[in-house]
């Protein structure tokens, strides 16, 4: 629920931020905003999650989150882009303590068995609620006002803190006074003793740095459909491939995929992200711009998916926490540096030139992490 209006208010603010500045690659540095406090936050959140409740933390995110969007309704009132881009960076702060958390919870609430399937889901939620989101999004901000998606975004969160507190079964094992008050220095002492471990919290830095792509899909919605909705299409055709990537990895590798299948899907999914999104500039025709986003995060979705599912199965609970932020915070770093420098190459050059530099980034990561990676699964 959060995630739909997550994305009901990004196509709104994306395009508020457009207009405001008239430069290309606004949409691009929105979408850096967004993720970059992830990457600060997560330190301090992955500790949280390991030491207290963290049913009651996924409410507290959720209810925070409220009031914070409410201030975009004033930047879009107002005219403010420095109000739009810190409210966004302070929704980036509350999300830190909120997705990892949520990650780090899952193994405790299915059986072993089941991880692999409830993983491929929780990643085809995040699909849909993209596809949902997105797709109406683009609808209400230009039909309604984007005030109006704003306020949804508000609710969402409210609907989500429900969901959540009715959840009955607990979200973490008990804990000793040692595990309790153990630093994140562990967890990286912890990664370097694990050969997978190290591999898997990089894993999904590959798609990541090809990310800033996504903040160019308003550019590309805008030279080929010209509306909020053009944009809000793209994304939803993101949604449907980080839908439907999730369930496809679960089908082909199976309830208990091995190491390194995982390792193979990672690296495969990863190149199949490039190499589509290296075709987008290339497109004359709207809807194949769409066919090509859908098939792009076919990879995306199933890599985040399946690298998640190898974490959580390899980590002991206790540090799950902090593994996962750590994870994400990575993750959500790179997915902002990506898009910083596609602002800033959109602006300088073109939106084309900057999704083939992104793109030729992630491939050479991908080949590379796939060679480090492989003799850590024999």
């Amino acid at each position: 629920m959060s995630l739909a209006g997550d994305w009901f208010s990004f196509v709104a603010v994306a395009d508020l931020v457009t207009r405001l500045t008239g430069r290309p690659g606004a949409a691009a540095f929105v979408y850096a905003a967004t993720v970059l406090p992830v990457f600060l936050a997560s330190p301090v959140a992955g500790a949280i999650a390991d030491r207290y409740d963290r049913k009651r933390i996924l409410i507290a995110a959720d209810l925070i989150r409220v009031p914070l969007v409410l201030l975009l309704c004033l930047a879009a009132l107002w005219g403010s882009v420095t109000l739009a881009i810190v409210a966004i960076i302070a929704l980036g702060i509350g999300a830190s303590f909120h997705d990892p958390v949520a990650s780090a919870a899952t193994p405790n609430l299915v059986a072993p068995e089941d991880l692999a399937t409830a993983q491929a889901l929780m990643g085809a939620v995040w699909g849909s609620m993209l596809l949902v989101g997105a797709g109406l999004g683009g609808v209400v901000a230009e039909v309604f006002g984007m005030q109006t998606a704003f306020i949804v975004d508000a609710l969402s969160f409210v609907l989500s803190a429900i969901l959540i507190a009715g959840i009955r079964a607990p979200m973490q094992e008990g804990r000793s006074h040692d595990e309790e008050t153990a630093g994140f220095r562990e967890v990286i002492a912890y990664a370097r003793r694990d050969r997978l471990v190290s591999r898997l919290v990089l894993a999904k830095v590959g798609v990541s740095s090809a990310n800033g792509t996504v903040g160019l899909l308003p550019a590309f919605g805008s030279a080929l459909g010209g509306t909020n909705i053009a944009t809000g299409l793209l994304f939803a055709a993101r949604g449907l491939g980080a839908l439907l990537g999730p369930i496809l990895v679960r089908w082909f590798a199976g309830a208990t995929p091995k190491p390194r299948a995982i390792v193979w899907i990672v690296g495969i999914s990863t190149l199949l992200y490039c190499a589509v999104y290296a075709l987008l500039p290339l497109t004359p025709w709207f809807v194949l711009a769409m066919v090509l986003v859908t098939v792009a995060h076919l990879g995306g979705g199933a890599q985040w998916s399946i690298s998640t599912y190898g974490l959580q199965v390899v980590t002991p609970d206790h540090l799950r926490g902090r593994v996962m932020s750590l994870d994400y915070g990575l993750a959500t770093l790179a997915i902002g540096t990506s898009s910083i420098i596609a602002g800033l190459l959109a602006d300088a050059y073109s939106a084309p030139s900057a999704n083939w530099w992104l793109a030729g980034i992630g491939a050479t990561y991908g080949i590379a992490w796939l060679a480090w990676s492989l003799p850590a699964t024999r």
